[in-house]
This record gives structure tokens, C-alpha cells and sequence, in this order.
């Protein structure tokens, strides 16, 4: 399961553009295009609920000195989306 994490910041630049959290959020669940950026982020296009499509820019929200556990796994990392538009 996905998990997003949203701040003031993100949350008003989505905003900015008619975009709620629900949407952006659900728009992973239709993803038309995805790239890998150079930073290590990611530009996507994909469709929101209502059928608009929308570039997302988002990177996983992970520790870079992040250590497994003894099994060797790492937790899955929230997803924080930088903007969408």
C-alpha cells in the first residue's frame, strides 16, 4: 500500500493548481508515463478521478543512511510529491 506524505508546502502547491490530495493520490493508480529525472525524482503523467491528466512530480521520502532490519528489509519509503500540475 502507498503511503504519501503531505506537508503545508506540497499541499499549496498542488492546490495552486485545482488539485487536491485525494486526487493526486489516485492518479498512481492511473499512470499513462513515468521518467526518471536526473535528481532522482519522477515526472509522471497520469488521469485523476474526474479524467484531467496531470504531470506529477514526486521522489520517495527515504533516509539515505536507512539500514535494514535483520531480515534485511527496508520499510517502504512515503511518497512525497514535489508538485503536480
Amino acid at each position: 500500500m502507498r503511503r504519501f506524505k503531505w506537508i503545508e508546502w506540497n499541499l499549496g502547491k498542488i492546490a495552486a493548481h485545482s488539485l487536491s490530495a485525494e486526487e493526486v493520490e489516485a492518479a498512481f493508480d492511473r499512470v499513462l508515463q513515468l521518467d526518471e529525472r536526473d535528481d532522482g525524482s519522477f515526472r509522471m503523467l497520469a488521469e485523476v478521478p474526474s479524467g484531467r491528466r496531470i504531470w506529477v512530480i514526486w521522489r520517495y521520502d527515504r533516509d539515505p543512511d536507512e539500514v535494514p532490519d535483520v531480515f534485511g528489509e527496508v520499510e517502504d519509503a512515503p511518497i512525497f510529491v514535489v508538485t503536480a500540475y
